[in-house]
């Protein structure tokens, strides 16, 4: 178990720069850019290079927001391209009503490059309260891979976990994984807070 010390790299050449800080168990990053969404990504990544399988969990403590899909949380990367696959589990800022989700919590991933993203959403139609709410700062989120099998969790407490989702993905043996933020707001820069960036090397259920 380590807290893994991340390189701070912006991705799509937003138009606002974005800055990772880090001390101890504690990262901020402000960011801006479009989305990471569609064909090409544009958000701040702050990160390190694994391999094989590992388990890595954070405590969103806080997320500005610019837009309705402002995006923060845990991403698995091929590479730094905009266009790159990845899959990531994200937390938005609240709980509004987005397309086909009413909670904090949405997992998405694009699976070759260049390519569209897609979601994971709660089964439809959507519960009049969400499995998944948003309550910072006790918001944890956790990303593990197993091969080519990817589980998303999220906890209140950062010890009992609920499972939001498997994904099923390859990914390079060595790929690149951290924290992804996006303003979804080219104009405006926001800021994420997290705590408690904890990495297994090896999927730990």
């Amino acid at each position: 178990m380590t807290r893994p010390s991340l390189i701070s790299s912006d991705i799509g050449a937003p138009r606002l720069s974005g800055v990772t800080t880090q001390s101890g168990p504690s990262v901020s990053i402000t960011a801006g850019g479009a989305d990471i969404w569609g064909n090409r990504d544009e958000c701040h990544f702050a990160h390190l290079s694994v391999s094989g399988d590992f388990d890595l969990s954070v405590r969103v403590v806080g997320l500005e927001m610019a837009d309705l899909y402002t995006k923060a949380g845990l991403m698995l990367r091929a590479s730094l391209d905009p266009g790159a696959p990845h899959a990531m589990l994200l937390s938005f800022g609240d709980n509004q009503p987005r397309n086909k989700n009413n909670g904090a919590l949405e997992f998405q991933s694009r699976r070759i490059a260049q390519g569209e993203c897609t979601g994971i959403y709660p089964p439809q139609p959507l519960a009049a309260a969400p499995d998944f709410p948003a309550s910072f700062p006790d918001h944890w989120l956790r990303l593990s891979r197993q091969g080519d099998t990817l589980i998303g969790s999220f906890s209140t407490n950062g010890k009992e976990w609920r499972q939001f989702c498997t994904h099923t993905q390859p990914f390079p043996d060595t790929a690149m994984l951290g924290l992804a933020v996006t303003s979804h707001n080219e104009a405006r820069a926001i800021r994420a807070d997290f705590q408690d960036l904890i990495l297994n090397p090896r999927y730990n259920p």
